[in-house]
């Protein structure tokens, strides 16, 4: 965001916070700040983004309301008995928020929820404080969402069209990158800034696809559409990791006499990608997309030795899965555009698909059940502190302190950032109140300094510092009609916040150290583990597995499938100032090595639950399993320490057992009866000793990227 444009968003969340103040002060209502809150908390870039936002404030408002009435009722007098039954809500409602959907919905139904319970005895009347708390919400919401749209409005639609185009502009290069690392045996840094280009669109498209639908009645009712876009292209990307590291077995060959004219193949994929790109910026619809036929050289194919073969074949189903992938993507754009199109199925479901077990429900995520219990925790000692020691704050603190731990449940590298800020931001604002509040008397003295505060944090900060700034306006200047002044209480109120977040910041601990280096490391060694469980019993057509065996497989693919994004997230907050021996692109190696493993691993149960060639499997299996022990061995000692396994000697044991299956699979086919080998189970053979050696590469790159981090700077205590 550029300064004009931060200039003009500074002027606008401040106008409207200045309007909610006077709005709540001239109509007299419970409390001058909550509206400023609504509109501090959803103010957003576009207008599409904050309506969505504050539909998700007022939805989770009044889920709060209900609760609240609802535990109020129960337990007006029962303090025990009224935590013992809050646990489990607060418990479910944090294991939500901490998912990926929804997730300020459900912090508002939990932090709202406790404001009203902690606050309807007190005003005496539960429900009018409720009724005030959503009412005050709501017109919050509108008086952003009026001044978002009619002052310097900034539309999603617009970015929409914008963020669609350039994505599919940057798939072009990406196309061209891997067909030159195929054919001419080439890869250079720019393909990889293409990727991490590319993949940064996918993830903006996907939320500006939100926004966009909550502001444009256009873009709502065609929203399945954008989704599908949007889950294409995220194909797209996964299909191209997937082909890129099995090329290193095809660099040794002449490709093309094998599988045809892929020039010609790759070039009619970009004329497609242009195609669509046109159609979204108005250009008229090209002809009919056909399927491109790209038969493998039967002479040419037995030519190459097995491993070869095996790579060939894995490349053979990428290509044929990027041609359907990019005509769906195609027709999917002549049907946003409003021209006739054709349903072309993608060849599997796209996007992400949830991992289930045996009764259908997914598997717990380990990070949220933390979460959770972290949450519970901070209630719990909170109000033992509040009963027991009543220190400044006296009841707030079972309210507040759970409401700064749910912050730090749902962004958990926010927790070491949030003292100094809140300290400085209470500090300047106790000063405030105590030298400058006083001497105003009216609104119109009253607005300006609002207007100042909030243009302040606006414009200058972002982030958690902006944050502390809103808060300690709203809570330390005790802005309301009858105003009064009290030193001791606004004191009490400081010390009390500050000693809430120390207990919050000591509370992150109880179940695993949340600096980022440590959680880094620790979820790296939860990886590995689900890849040796995944790899080591792998199930095969027609195998049963027992209930418990469903319900670990299930756990661990859920892992193995959001263990690279969460590595991600955690290694680019690793302060690198603290460790100068590890850069943040040996963070990003190991991060794209690791998304790299769990793809490999995931083509490997696909391939095994395809029927196989018998004679083959029967064969082998002794050798495949030799092989398998010395992955197996690998991802066990990585997940006690990840570089346990060079790189060097990795790759020495693993080409022995290569070699030696090579020669087995040779003589076995040679010994064969004819007839005995059925093409299609003899192609899914050669899919599965793909997957294998897929994975095995995967592994030696993995321990040639983790040889060069100090791991022992990383294991060091810091404070």
């Amino acid at each position: 965001m550029n300064r004009v444009t931060q200039f003009k968003e500074a002027i606008k969340i401040s106008l409207a916070i200045t309007i909610a103040y006077y709005v709540a002060m001239r109509f007299s209502w419970m409390s001058s700040t909550w509206p400023a809150i609504a509109v501090a908390f959803i103010s957003l870039p576009t207008a599409g983004q904050s309506i969505g936002k504050g539909m998700l404030r007022i939805g989770g408002t009044l889920l709060a309301f209900v609760v609240g009435l609802f535990y109020l009722g129960l337990f007006p007098q029962e303090r025990w008995y009224f935590f013992l039954a809050f646990t489990p809500y607060l418990a479910f409602i944090t294991y939500k928020m901490t998912g990926k959907d929804g997730q300020y919905f459900w912090f508002c139904a939990a932090f709202v929820s406790m404001m009203i319970i902690k606050a309807g005895p007190q005003e005496g009347s539960a429900f009018h404080f409720a009724a005030y708390r959503t009412m005050e919400t709501i017109v919050g919401v509108v008086i952003w969402t009026v001044v978002s749209v009619f002052i310097w409005p900034r539309s999603s639609r617009k970015t929409l069209d914008m963020v669609s185009r350039k994505l599919l502009e940057a798939m072009e290069p990406l196309l061209d990158g891997y067909r030159d690392d195929l054919l001419d045996h080439g890869m250079d840094d720019a393909l990889q800034r293409s990727r991490a280009q590319a993949g940064k669109l996918v993830g903006q498209l996907g939320q500006t696809i939100a926004a966009a639908a909550s502001e444009s009645y256009e873009v709502h009712v065609v929203r399945h559409l954008w989704e599908r876009l949007h889950g294409l292209s995220g194909s797209m990307l996964e299909v191209l990791d997937r082909l890129q590291p099995g090329l290193k077995d095809l660099q040794k060959i002449d490709i093309e006499p094998v599988a045809g004219d892929l020039r010609g193949f790759f070039s009619m994929l970009g004329a497609r990608l242009r195609n669509a790109r046109g159609m979204l910026g108005g250009d008229p619809p090209g002809g009919p997309i056909e399927a491109i036929l790209l038969s493998f050289s039967a002479p040419e194919f037995e030519g190459l030795n097995h491993f070869q073969r095996a790579a060939a074949e894995v490349m053979r189903t990428e290509l044929k899965q990027l041609d359907l992938l990019t005509r769906a993507l195609v027709e999917c754009v002549r049907n946003l555009e409003g021209y006739e199109a054709r349903e072309v199925s993608p060849g599997h479901a796209v996007g992400p698909i949830a991992v289930t077990g045996p009764f259908g429900l997914p598997p717990l995520d380990p990070d949220r059940v933390r979460a959770t219990v972290m949450v519970v925790a901070s209630m719990w000692s909170a109000s033992l502190i509040w009963i027991y020691f009543n220190p400044p704050g006296h009841s707030s603190w079972w309210q507040f302190v759970p409401n700064l731990t749910l912050v730090a449940a749902q962004v958990p590298q926010v927790r070491f950032r949030l003292f100094k800020p809140m300290a400085y931001g209470y500090t300047a604002a106790l000063v405030l109140y105590v030298f400058l509040m006083p001497q105003l008397s009216t609104f119109w003295q009253l607005g300006p300094l609002i207007f100042a505060i909030t243009f302040f944090a606006a414009y200058f900060f972002t982030g958690t510092a902006r944050v502390a700034i809103y808060l300690a306006m709203f809570n330390m200047l005790g802005i309301s009609n009858q105003q009064t002044y009290d030193f001791a209480s606004q004191a009490n109120a400081f010390v009390f916040t500050l000693l809430g977040i120390m207990l919050v910041v000591v509370l992150t601990y109880i179940t695993r150290s949340p600096r980022p280096e440590k959680a880094f490391m620790s979820m790296l060694s939860r990886f590995f583990r689900s890849c040796e469980f995944l790899v080591s019993r792998v199930v095969g057509p027609g195998e049963t597995e027992s209930l418990w065996g469903r319900m670990q497989r299930a756990y661990y693919r859920q892992e193995l499938r959001l263990l690279p994004d969460k590595l991600g997230t955690w290694g680019a907050q690793i302060d690198r100032a603290k460790f100068p021996n590890n850069s943040a692109e040996q963070v990003q190696g190991i991060v794209a090595n690791v998304q790299m493993f769990a793809y490999r691993i995931e083509e490997l149960l696909e391939a095994r639950r395809a029927p196989q060639a018998d004679l083959l499997v029967k064969e082998l299996s002794g050798d495949v399993r030799a092989w398998r022990l010395v992955l197996d061995q690998g991802l066990r000692d990585w997940a006690e320490r990840p570089e346990a396994e060079s790189a060097e000697d990795l790759r020495t044991r693993l080409s022995a057992r290569l070699t030696r299956l090579d020669a087995r699979i040779e003589e076995t086919m040679n010994h064969a009866a004819e007839g005995e080998f059925v093409l299609e189970k003899d192609r899914n053979f050669y899919r599965l000793l793909g997957a294998y050696r897929g994975v095995s590469e995967a592994a030696v790159a993995y321990a040639g990227v983790a040889g060069n981090v100090d791991w022992g700077e990383w294991r060091e205590e810091r404070f």
